[in-house]
């Protein structure tokens, strides 16, 4: 049987005593693509900060990237973190930090060389790949806060692909963005993936943002899995 880069079994998390999310089984398959749909409030985002660890289940089992996350802490949570790129729902309105473009998809390669070492020049070649890569490169002295949104995605995306990682969690990348950045930002995804066959789970609601590459569409609603399987069978009248 192929390895699965996320499974999870008998899933149960609360939160301020409120069910969030009940899972009887789900298998995200390594080197592949799968898109997590359903309204708001269905649990697509509190599945992903599960399976980062940034949210303990009540029960069930978690397994991502073969660890088994509810076990982990401090220094071995770090080291399964350090294999996932993740690219959160919200950017930040603003920064008080003057934060380049380039400096900002550093902290990615941060994550992967240790918080507390100085990248090495092999490091800063990795930056400057996928900045060159997504491109980003003209913009690489640019303040973060000075680019429109869909550049902020973009170098958000290759702060999450300098760290080198494994499995790739994009959590609405598309929202709030006008049509031609949505398709860049999507055409951006099934490039990636076409070129490192990395594991993608792509939290979205439109069906126009779908990668070609995607196979596998999970439907969620109020917390549990409502429907899963190909596109075309998934997205059905009913």
């Amino acid at each position: 049987m192929a390895s699965a880069a996320i499974e999870l079994n008998d899933l149960t998390v609360h939160a301020a005593r409120r069910g969030l999310l009940e899972v009887e089984h789900l298998r995200v398959e390594a080197g592949s693509v799968v898109a997590l749909m359903g309204p708001n409030g269905a649990g697509k985002t509190t599945l992903l900060r599960a399976c980062l660890g940034l949210l303990r289940p009540t029960r069930g089992n978690i397994r991502v990237l073969g660890e088994n996350v509810p076990a982990l802490r401090g220094a071995a949570l770090a080291r399964l973190r350090s294999r996932i790129g993740y690219v959160p729902q919200l950017l930040p309105g603003r920064s008080e930090l003057p934060l380049t473009v380039r400096e900002v998809v550093a902290i990615g390669r941060t994550a992967r060389a240790g918080l507390f070492h100085r990248l090495s020049r092999a490091d800063w070649q990795a930056v400057d790949q996928w900045i060159e890569q997504l491109g980003l490169a003209a913009l690489a002295e640019r303040a973060f806060s000075q680019i429109s949104g869909g550049e902020q995605r973009k170098t958000i995306i290759a702060r999450a692909m300098a760290q080198e990682p494994d499995l790739l969690l994009l959590d609405e990348p598309t929202a709030n963005l006008d049509l031609g950045w949505r398709e860049r930002i999507v055409e951006t995804v099934q490039a990636l993936y076409t070129q490192t066959r990395i594991s993608v789970v792509l939290v979205c609601h439109e069906l126009e943002v779908l990668p070609s590459a995607c196979r596998q569409v999970v439907l969620l609603d109020a917390g549990r899995v409502a429907a899963t399987g190909p596109p075309e069978v998934v997205f059905t009248t009913e």
